[in-house]
């Protein structure tokens, strides 16, 4: 799956805008933020045996999400955290049918789910009392949806371990840039956010569309 064109322009662009991170802000940055998920996206629709048209839709929502994040206005942070939910939404969709039936879980799979409910419930106290009002619930229901997004793919049985990393990596990027959004800034935070978040999203791609 490495040679596909789309997906080598997604990492292109990956790297496009991880340099553009050090530099300041100009009025295309948005749509070159975006075009790496939207690749994945045709990547995802040009699997070599069905499209996947419900991680393609997953791929285009965090396009929109990415687009969103990247402007200036702080007005533009919800709806960029609504697109992603949706995104979040769409991949837990698809890996949820996928995923070892809840009744064949052993206590490697309960464990699993249950310390990454309990971290993800830890952290959002934490974040709790520096969110804005009207953020507190819309960043419940993402914290909600990207756990459940998060242990279907820690459980899937899709055969490739870049599935369960690349989950794994979008939620660290989250975190990191809910710390540096909410709680305090700190040295190339934006750099490691993208950094985590683009491998993530690549991985999660590459590793789905090689299985099936």
């Amino acid at each position: 799956m490495l040679h596909q064109p789309t997906l080598i322009l997604a990492v292109i662009f990956a790297v496009i805008f991880l340099v553009l991170r050090w530099l300041p802000f100009f009025a295309l940055r948005p749509f070159i933020k975006a075009a790496m998920a939207v690749l994945l996206a045709v990547y995802c629709l040009h699997a070599p045996t069905i499209p996947l048209t419900v991680m393609a839709a997953g791929f285009a929502l965090s396009a929109i999400g990415d687009f969103f994040l990247d402007l200036r206005d702080e007005k533009w942070f919800l709806y960029g955290l609504i697109a992603f939910f949706a995104a979040h939404v769409a991949f837990t969709a698809y890996l949820f049918v996928h995923m070892m039936p809840m009744s064949a879980w052993g206590l490697a799979q309960w464990a699993e789910a249950g310390i990454l409910t309990v971290l993800t419930l830890v952290f959002y106290l934490w974040l709790l009392p520096t969110l804005p009002s009207d953020l507190k619930i819309p960043v419940a229901a993402y914290c909600l949806v990207i756990t459940v997004m998060g242990i279907t793919a820690l459980n899937t049985k899709l055969g490739s371990v870049l599935v369960p990393l690349g989950a794994v990596l979008f939620i660290i990027s989250d975190l990191v840039l809910s710390v540096e959004r909410f709680k305090f800034k700190f040295p190339l935070a934006k750099q490691i956010n993208w950094t985590l978040y683009a491998g993530g999203q690549i991985l999660l791609a590459i590793g789905v569309v090689g299985s099936v």
